[in-house]
């Protein structure tokens, strides 16, 4: 079991490691930067705002702020389950926006060294049409990293 001291030095620059969080999509595995997260929630009712992106699903409110959710499920054109009761929103915080991406579940944090991280195949991610920007191994897991900064670009590039 880490002791705090051992906590502490793991998260210490120079250590050669991500902090990543896994999530599910359509049952595949993702990961997200968890310094990029600002809060894992239940999902809420959103609002649907017209004539707005295909991949927006609305907007909610919460502690007064109105924030956008993107679905991850038509980004990523992946089927999901119509059953959306228990999904999460990861709320982010990066180049001074928020925003909620809606998830089916979050399977947990995990500290990947970066030797363990390897750049995604051109034959499999297509160039700039991508939004993987990694795709890291853990505990014979193969976990495919989403670049959220481009999502958000292509969702509204002026952003």
């Amino acid at each position: 079991m880490d002791t705090p001291n051992q906590t502490k030095i793991l998260l210490e620059s120079g250590t050669n490691e991500l902090e990543i969080m896994e999530f599910t999509v359509g049952g595949e595995l993702f990961g997200i930067n968890i310094a990029k997260i600002r809060e894992i929630m239940r999902a809420q009712e959103t609002k649907r705002m017209p004539n707005s992106h295909n991949f927006v699903e609305g907007i909610f409110k919460q502690r007064g702020e109105v924030i956008t959710v993107i679905d991850l499920a038509k980004c990523l054109n992946i089927e999901r389950s119509e059953n959306k009761s228990h999904d999460i929103f990861i709320l982010t915080h990066f180049n001074k926006l928020n925003f909620a991406f809606r998830v089916e579940s979050v399977v947990g944090i995990d500290r990947v060294s970066w030797e363990d991280i390897k750049k995604p195949d051109k034959v499999i991610y297509s160039g700039e049409d991508s939004v993987a920007t990694a795709i890291a191994e853990y505990k014979d897991r193969l976990i495919t990293i989403l670049d959220f900064e481009k999502i958000i670009a292509d969702i509204s590039p002026e952003t």
